[in-house]
């Protein structure tokens, strides 16, 4: 349950709606631990339905100091998910 994050929420919204109007985005969640990052996260997933692709990923701390750690596990061809970033951008590539 998420309590109080109308403006999170607010943000998360808009940046659906932008991302299922074709639009592209990006979006930093950031702070302590146990403060409802992933819970915002999961809410957001939740929301998309099939507007989107969701693809996930996580950080780790021994792995803070690696610059594009998260996203260099997203584009690991072993865990999958490139093809899902393949497939987007070969959808899009017709509106030139």
């Amino acid at each position: 349950m998420i309590v109080s994050r109308t403006a999170e929420l607010s943000r998360l919204d808009d940046l659906l709606t932008a991302l299922a109007g074709g639009e592209g985005g990006a979006l930093v969640v950031r702070g302590e631990a146990g403060i409802g990052k992933t819970t915002l996260l999961e809410t957001l997933a939740m929301r998309s339905g099939d507007a989107v692709t969701v693809i996930r990923t996580c950080g780790a701390e021994t792995e803070a100091e690696l610059t594009f750690s998260a996203l260099a596990d997203l584009l690991d061809p072993d865990r999958g998910g490139a093809h899902l970033l393949r497939a987007g951008r070969s959808a899009g590539s017709g509106a030139g």
